[in-house]
């Protein structure tokens, strides 16, 4: 059954809204609040059910396990260097936007927001000097612009890859 166009831009421009507050917000306090990664997690979760209803455990459950291996990686990043590297946000964003996209697009979603991070921590060395690479980068704008690439291909190209 094809998701009524109204619907999509609806959420789409839902999901816009939210991840513009998420990357404001976090450049700004480097800080993402908890109410927004709970409002991008509950808008994902609310078109899930609209759309297909019967995928939102699995989509819950996906969310978790994001969860779970990011949490992983800011705990282990942690042990190895003595410092945090991924913020508790960043993990939660993660997870929330697993609510969005399918569980296959995960890696195109975290390969576009860390090489948009490698490219914006590029040209602030360009413009500043080395000194930028030691500078902490709020990485929820770019967990942002991952997640709006990734579900622009699935919702608008059609790249879903069968999974959900």
């Amino acid at each position: 059954m094809a998701t009524h166009p109204s619907l999509v831009l609806a959420a789409t421009v839902a999901l816009a809204a939210v991840l513009a507050a998420i990357s404001i917000a976090d450049f700004r306090r480097q800080i993402i609040p908890d109410r927004l990664n709970l409002a991008l997690a509950v808008l994902g979760l609310g078109y899930q059910m609209a759309t297909e209803a019967d995928g939102v455990p699995l989509r819950l459950l996906f969310a978790v396990a994001t969860f779970a291996a990011a949490w992983l990686i800011r705990r282990g990043h942690f042990l190895m260097t003595g410092r945090i590297g991924l913020g508790l946000g960043d993990v939660k964003m993660l997870a929330a936007a697993a609510c969005w996209i399918s569980p296959l697009l995960l890696p195109v979603l975290l390969f576009i927001a860390s090489a948009s991070a490698l490219l914006f921590v590029g040209g602030q060395v360009l413009a500043t000097g080395p000194a930028a690479v030691r500078a902490r980068v709020a990485f929820g704008p770019f967990i942002a612009i991952g997640l709006g690439c990734s579900w622009a291909l699935e919702q608008f190209a059609g790249l879903n890859m069968g999974l959900l």
